[in-house]
């Protein structure tokens, strides 16, 4: 509707030049008139675009930290719940590397639940939504620089190096266990490591210590990837409150 009222006073600019029963300044006065109304009809539409343009990015910038924020708090949750159940690994490291420091061996517990040598759960996250909007171009639609690029740090490096730290420590756990202790050890007849008999091996002793050190150290870094991750929601939510 407008590119028609454009192209009818364009037409009527042209036709005030040509009338010949006008004087050439009132031809240029209405001229100029119509000229007038296309600059303003141009520039209200040119308006309404860039609003309604703005309007869409604004709306596509909050459907996305509204979905990042969901993405991150199940990360978070699912981070706290993976420490929970992954306690009684942590429980058993420490434990057996106390009896054998006090040399009071419990063998029925140290053999039953060895299991929890070989006991693996890593860390994964969904970043399908940020590699999304990301690809798209439209993180520059995220008006607070400093959130965007928390987000962008938290979904390539953070998460990512985590992810990363998880799986090269579980395979170095695996690869260890195999090298000194299951190779060493009797199986029982729960297809569980005889560890009992061998925990004076200063590989094995070894071993343990390194290993429970390593898993515990893990849990802290978790726990504080935890605090920045529900940080990270805050500031979200408090640029959604806006």
């Amino acid at each position: 509707m407008a590119e028609e009222k454009i192209i009818k006073h364009a037409g009527a600019a042209a036709h005030a030049l040509l009338k010949k029963n006008a004087t050439w300044k009132k031809r240029i006065k209405e001229f100029l008139f119509e000229i007038f109304i296309i600059v303003i009809a141009v520039s209200i539409t040119l308006w309404f675009h860039n609003w309604n343009d703005h309007l869409h990015e604004k709306q596509l910038a909050k459907g996305f930290l509204v979905g990042i924020r969901e993405d991150l708090k199940i990360t978070a949750d699912k981070l706290e719940s993976d420490r929970a159940s992954y306690q009684h690994t942590l429980d058993y490291y420490d434990s057996i590397w106390q009896q054998i420091s006090e040399n009071r061996i419990d063998k029925q517990y140290m053999d039953s639940l060895s299991g929890n040598l070989t006991n693996m759960l890593g860390f994964a996250f969904d970043n399908s939504r940020f590699e999304s909007f990301k690809s798209s171009g439209n993180l520059r639609l995220i008006e607070d620089q400093s959130l965007m690029q928390d987000i962008t740090r938290m979904f390539t490096i953070t998460l990512p190096d985590r992810e990363a730290s998880d799986r090269i420590l579980f395979q170095e756990r695996r690869n260890q266990y195999i090298t000194y202790i299951g190779t060493k050890t009797p199986i029982g007849s729960h297809n569980n490591s005889q560890i009992s008999g061998v925990v004076n091996d200063p590989a094995i002793r070894f071993q343990i210590m390194w290993q429970g050190a390593l898993l515990n150290e893990m849990k802290q870094q978790k726990i504080k990837l935890v605090k920045e991750i529900r940080g990270l929601v805050d500031k979200i939510d408090s640029e959604l409150k806006k």
